[in-house]
């Protein structure tokens, strides 16, 4: 039996109704490829947001400090550290973290003072290039400092400004100087936007009395560098001291990255579920519109694989046609969003998720993930739609068949 060009032939024979479920899959493949990308782009952009611009793969601290965070608990060492970090190809900053009080004209808010490296954190981070206004520190420039966006709108401070530190010493003094706002951030994350103020690592041990030390070095890995291998690695070249990565420090953006990833394909497969619908109830119509076609073939001595096989075949072929419809507009349109993205500025300025502030352009990201969940999952699911009306074209008894009306 010639399956193929029968296929053909019993397709054209209902042009109307195979060209709607055509288009029905083509469009939802095609949005599913776009959605899954928009998805992934969505999830990458979260995880490169809270490791790249802040947190990084790897921090370390000195014993207990993330339990009590204290000025006096700081990582005695850190040159050599860092020294060792770099020799095992990481790059690597350090920190230096206090409370205090920012004033402004007549405005005045809390702030989490962050003393750090201009240059190692530039080399490490996106942070220093996440920047509103203005440049970042320099420190060649120590009486500059850098704001949160929410911190700098709450003391109505713009570029130029000066700015009132006020804070208790380590050696229990009152320390307060002015400084001088050089830049202004851009949205980070909750924490670092409405109290995040940033000035070198000098002028916070001369502020702070600090001599030496650090609170935090932040570590960022290759992109295809194993995280626990990495954090084992790290672990070892620092005795005594706690090490965790992005996933210790932030478990909720963890299973919220791991959820989102894995919902997914359950997405997927309830949007073809529609889909499925349409393709079983065309095939239906199919077989009972050639009821008796099938019996004359059966009584001809055509077996019931060879039926069965044939329904399969012209669901094949119209998937294959919608499969190249739905990619031929969906795959450009992805990588027309990977590059350009969806401007969100109305809607999520400022806006954060798990403390992580989201890119105001959302981006695709087109992998072959992206092509091949959807176009997989629209094969399957259209054979399986197809296995009942199959089933029933191949199980008909020809005389009763032959006899249809």
């Amino acid at each position: 039996m010639k399956t193929w060009s029968m296929a053909f032939r019993n397709i054209l024979r209902a042009k109307r109704r195979s060209l709607i479920t055509i288009l029905a899959m083509a469009f939802a493949l095609g949005i599913m490829v776009v959605y899954t990308g928009l998805m992934d782009g969505m999830i990458g952009d979260m995880k490169k947001n809270a490791v790249m611009l802040e947190m990084g793969h790897v921090q370390i601290h000195a014993e207990g400090y993330q339990e009590s965070p204290s000025i006096y608990k700081r990582i005695q060492t850190p040159d050599v550290l860092l020294e060792r970090l770099a020799k095992a190809g990481y790059t690597a900053s350090y920190r230096l973290f206090a409370s205090g009080l920012a004033a402004h004209g007549n405005s005045s808010a809390g702030v989490y003072l962050r003393g750090v490296a201009p240059d190692l954190e530039a080399e490490t981070m996106r942070l220093p290039h996440h920047l509103l206004a203005g440049k970042w520190l320099n420190r060649n420039d120590p009486k500059d400092i850098v704001l949160g966006k929410r911190l700098a709108k709450t003391l109505s401070a713009s570029l130029g400004d000066e700015i009132v530190i006020v804070s208790q010493a380590s050696d229990g003094s009152i320390a307060n100087d002015l400084y001088r706002v050089g830049g202004i951030l851009k949205s980070i994350s909750e924490e670092v936007d409405r109290a995040g103020l940033f000035m070198t690592v000098d002028a916070f041990r001369y502020l702070m009395v600090v001599a030496k030390g650090a609170h935090e070095i932040v570590i960022t890995l290759p992109e295809d560098a194993d995280l626990n291998a990495a954090a084992s690695t790290i672990a070892n070249m620092a005795q005594e001291i706690e090490v965790s990565t992005w996933r210790q420090l932030n478990p909720a953006l963890a299973q919220m990255i791991d959820a989102a990833d894995a919902f997914l394909l359950p997405l997927v497969i309830i949007t073809y579920i529609a889909v499925a619908i349409v393709i079983l109830n065309a095939m239906l119509m199919a077989v009972f519109e050639r009821i008796r076609e099938y019996g004359v073939m059966k009584a001809l001595g055509v077996n019931p694989y060879e039926v069965f096989f044939l329904v399969l075949t012209e669901t094949i072929i119209m998937t294959t046609a919608a499969a190249v419809l739905g990619l031929g507009f969906g795959v450009p349109l992805a990588f027309y969003l990977e590059t350009h993205g969806i401007n969100l500025t109305p809607f999520t300025e400022g806006t954060t998720i798990s403390g992580v502030a989201l890119d105001l352009i959302w981006h695709s990201m087109v992998s072959a993930r992206t092509i091949l969940l959807p176009l997989v999952t629209l094969y399957v699911l259209t054979v399986i739609a197809t296995i009942y009306p199959a089933a029933k074209a191949a199980y008909l008894n020809p005389v009763e068949a032959i006899h249809h009306h």
